[in-house]
C-alpha cells in the first residue's frame, strides 16, 4: 500500500512538472490501488467468523478493475491525442 501511494506521488510531481494529464491520470490510479490494498486489509482482519467480509472481498477487486481501466484510458486518451 505504501507502495501504490509513493509511486502515485512520483506520478503527481511529474504531472506537476509537466502538466500532461497522462502523469495525473496514472498518480490517482496508483492511490485507487492503495485503496483497495487498505479494503482487503480490512475486510482480511474480519474473515474468521464475520460472513458479511467474505461476502464482500470480491467486490473489492472491482476497484482494482477500476483502476486498471484508468491506466486504459490514460494510455487510449494519449495515442488519441497525439493524431
Amino acid at each position: 500500500m505504501l507502495g501504490f501511494l509513493a509511486i502515485g506521488y512520483f506520478f503527481l510531481r511529474f504531472w506537476q512538472k509537466t502538466r500532461d494529464s497522462l502523469f495525473a491520470v496514472f498518480a490517482a490510479a496508483f492511490w485507487v490501488l492503495a485503496l483497495e490494498r487498505v479494503l482487503l486489509l480490512a475486510t482480511a482482519t474480519n474473515l474468521q467468523g464475520d460472513s458479511a467480509a467474505q461476502e464482500l472481498r470480491p467486490y473489492i477487486y472491482l476497484i482494482r478493475f477500476f483502476a486498471f481501466m484508468l491506466i486504459i484510458a490514460a494510455f487510449l486518451l494519449k495515442n488519441r491525442r497525439a493524431r
